[in-house]
């Protein structure tokens, strides 16, 4: 189960350190409570709405469309993001968490350019959406049917949500347990409902006339609201057969009436329940379209949501101020790339999800150190209800949450929000169960599920990830300490000014013995899950006591710092994240990670300045002789002066017992450069940052490659990380060169050196290709093409390619 809400801490927490100091108090109460209250929270939905941390009796709303003009029209009805879409555009162009934002979404083959404005009352317990629609082409016949749905979920003795009167527009009435009283109104604004001038009435069948409004009530379990599409599909299946029954045949049927047809209602005389669908079907013949607005306003507010001129001036507000923190804190100089990155980072803001359920989990299936197939996880049990607060990778394809990514996320959100960034933080850490495992996929409930592949539904706790959110903890404590320097390449630019920023988002650098209190209260899951990470990826050193005594290094080998990753096959290691990057060809049980023994260096370094920052001595020194034990270990095992470059190690049993170098230049030999775990002052410094920057190895037109061009592997098989240019490594680079060579922050002329240039360079070329992608196509991707720069994978990837937004309002 989760543990105790990070607000709930917070708020206590403030009572104990603030005194009387009532006003901060207060503020940070509302700050973290209300404004992160409500929220776009469904991440796999165009558009969908449900309440952070209200999990007994939460309010969930969903919007769908589709052109119910054309007979198989409900076919291509929009509910869940999904490429397969073919959408031109979609997305936010402006968005924050706390007050709400602007998404656009150009939709062709319904022929419809919808706007979704969402925004909250100042106090965050109340909100609006105004949804208005307009045709893309006039000369195409079309309508525009939109279906919201609602349910108020838990005990219906104790919850509901039931329709009442009102002659000028439609109202639901509300009570949840947690939620309070509310209500809910809709209201039209512009447009009008189809109808066909050359008929008197569109109404086919009892229920069934576009040229009203629809709504039918009806109840749902809870667990499958998010089917919401699919019965909606079913009920209007059984209305059309029923409506061919009473009719005797549709070869007749007139086709004018086909928008009545894909009506809902209610057929079956179900009696009223908790879930509702309301339908409003739009004539697209007028350029001005349609508009209106739903409110939610709850009884526990004074700030209610009455009329159109106060959603009209709130949705200005919330876009003004968001632009006005965003130049706060980003300076981009070109108007055209400002909008480009406003939009990579609201749509990395706007991903942000809610998630509440089970989770299945195999905690009996074995892995056999001498089997390095791939192992079925066939005995998985359902384990929870948990909770998770998280960013996703992609809305379309990802929208869960990866531990891998969510570091590197974090690293793009605080940057804007600190305090956002840090309750995702704590969710995270929550999720740590008493051994000290995190899944590397955090699949709650059904509907999470729905949108995964069967044979990644399941996680075990034998599997480990890379462990960035200790990385973005490590700078989130920094930038609170007052550590944290800007992220910038460019000599000239000025100095920081982000610590003067005062607005909601940063009130946790203001107080740092809150945070430093939070970090108390989790440093005993930290420590369980660093000693979890230790303990079950452990390498195995003694296969090579002979041939490290016959080299002269067995005596100075740290006999407890090895690691590999375990579940590797022979194809892929996806425990490491970079799943088909070359390793060696003939897996084996002795066989060391170099990329393995850097994350745990960073997790020793992350955990070694916690220690600090609690005053934990004895803690403290202990790590820091865990990560110098690793680094130097780096240097012993892991650095081949031949090649000139960290590797993984073998054993070489085919000419003979000896240390093999599994050398692939790429993301795997720069990870203790990019982690910064190569000491100042190694010999080895230069000769990695020579290899970042060889053009015909990794340094590209568009950013660094995985894995170098003259690789026998580069571009070879799946070709996922043998080759593209992924934007979370290439920033790691971008700011060790900024930590190893200080003269690259520096404003003087005179102290540009290769690595600044190197640095500027890298950082133009990202910035440039990613721009372009953006420009050509509208949206970001998972990765880009080393041959041309163009996108890969998964299209609007906003997850860690967001980081693209600090490389360009930092430069």
């Amino acid at each position: 189960m989760v543990g105790i809400n990070i607000l709930t801490f917070c708020w206590l927490l403030f009572q104990s350190v603030a005194g009387s100091d009532d006003f901060e108090n207060d503020v940070y109460e509302k700050s973290i409570n209300q404004t992160l209250l409500w929220g776009p929270y469904r991440s796999n939905c165009y558009f969908g709405i449900t309440p952070r941390y209200i999990d007994e009796s939460p309010f969930v709303m969903g919007l769908m469309w589709f052109d119910s003009h054309l007979t198989n029209g409900i076919s291509s009805m929009r509910h869940f993001v999904d490429e397969n879409d073919r959408m031109k555009k979609y997305g936010w162009n402006a968005f924050d968490p706390r007050i709400g934002g602007e998404e656009v979404i150009i939709d062709e083959e319904n022929n419809v350019n919808l706007s979704l404005s969402f925004v909250k009352s100042h106090d965050g317990l109340n909100w609006a959406l105004r949804v208005k629609g307009k045709p893309l082409d006039l000369n195409k016949k079309s309508t525009t049917s939109i279906v919201l749905y609602m349910q108020q979920q838990g005990d219906a003795n104790t919850n509901e949500l039931l329709k009442t009167r009102d002659e000028e527009h439609f109202v639901l009435k509300g009570k949840s347990t947690q939620l309070g009283k509310y209500d809910i109104s809709i209201k039209d604004n512009e447009g009008r409902y189809y109808k066909d001038p050359t008929l008197k009435s569109m109404k086919i069948a009892e229920g069934a006339d576009c040229s009203q409004m629809s709504h039918l009530s009806l109840n749902v379990p809870d667990h499958e609201s998010w089917k919401a599409r699919d019965i909606f599909q079913t009920i209007i299946g059984d209305s059309i057969k029923d409506i061919v029954q009473e009719q005797g045949s549709m070869d007749n049927f007139d086709n004018r009436l086909t928008p009545s047809l894909y009506q809902i209602r209610n057929i079956y005389n179900l009696p009223p329940g908790n879930f509702h669908y309301v339908q409003k079907t739009f004539d697209l013949s007028d350029t001005e379209g349609f508009e209106f607005d739903m409110i939610f306003n709850s009884a526990q507010s004074k700030q209610r949501i009455e009329s159109y001129n106060e959603i009209s001036s709130l949705i200005t507000s919330a876009l003004n101020e968001i632009n006005i923190k965003f130049d706060k804190i980003f300076t981009i100089d070109s108007e055209e790339k400002r909008n480009f990155a406003l939009e990579t980072l609201s749509n990395l803001l706007g991903g942000i999800g809610y998630f509440h359920g089970t989770q299945i989990i195999d905690r009996t299936t074995v892995f056999d150190e001498d089997q390095f197939q791939e192992i079925k996880l066939i005995n998985g049990k359902e384990e929870g209800p948990y909770s998770l607060f998280t960013s996703v990778p992609s809305r379309s394809k990802f929208p869960r949450g990866f531990y891998w990514d969510e570091g590197f996320h974090l690293l793009q959100i605080m940057e804007y929000d600190l305090d956002l960034a840090f309750e995702i933080m704590a969710s995270w850490v929550d999720l740590i169960d008493e051994d000290g495992w995190v899944a590397r996929e955090v699949i709650l409930g059904d509907e999470a599920r729905s949108r995964v592949p069967a044979e990644f539904t399941v996680q075990s706790p034998k599997i480990a990830n890379p462990p960035t959110l200790l990385l973005a903890f490590s700078e989130m404590l920094q930038r609170v300490t007052g550590n944290v320097d800007n992220f910038h390449c460019d000599e000239s630019t000025e100095d920081d000014t982000i610590g003067d920023f005062t607005q909601d988002g940063n009130r946790l650098e203001n107080n740092p013995d809150l945070i430093k209190e939070y970090a108390r209260k989790v440093y005993p899951k930290l420590l369980k899950h660093y000693n979890w990470f230790r303990r079950t990826q452990k390498g195995v050193i003694d296969e090579y006591s002979d041939i490290f005594e016959e080299e002269g290094i067995w005596d100075s080998i740290h006999k407890d710092e090895v690691f590999k990753w375990v579940g590797r096959t022979a194809t892929h290691c996806l425990p490491s994240g970079l799943d088909d990057y070359p390793r060696a060809p003939t897996p084996d049980i002795a066989e060391l990670h170099v990329d393995a023994l850097s994350w745990v260096g960073i997790m020793t370094r992350s955990m070694k300045q916690i220690a600090n920052i609690l005053n934990q001595e004895n803690d403290e020194k202990l790590y820091a002789q865990i990560e110098s034990n690793i680094i130097e270990n780096l240097e012993t095992l892991h650095w081949n002066p031949k090649s000139g470059s960290y590797c993984d190690i073998t054993i070489d049993e085919e000419y003979g017992d000896s240390r093999e170098f599994i050398c692939h230049d790429g993301y795997i030999s720069l990870l203790p450069f990019a982690l910064k775990l190569i000491p100042k002052d190694s010999p080895n410094l230069d000769k990695v940052v020579s290899l970042i920057a060889d053009e015909d190895k990794l340094f590209s037109p568009f950013g660094i490659l995985s894995l170098s061009k003259q690789d026998e592997y580069f571009g070879r098989g799946e070709n996922y990380w043998r080759g593209p240019i992924w934007m979370n490594i290439n920033y790691l680079v971008l700011d060790a060169l900024k930590y190893y060579y200080p003269e690259i922050t520096s404003t003087q002329k005179s102290k540009r050196t290769p690595a600044a240039k190197l640095c500027n360079e890298l950082s133009n070329r990202l910035i440039k290709n990613v721009y372009r992608v953006w420009k050509h196509s509208g949206y970001c991707y998972e990765n880009y093409s080393p041959i041309d720069g163009h996108g890969m994978g998964t299209e609007h990837f906003t997850g860690w390619t967001a980081l693209i937004v600090n490389i360009l309002g930092r430069s």
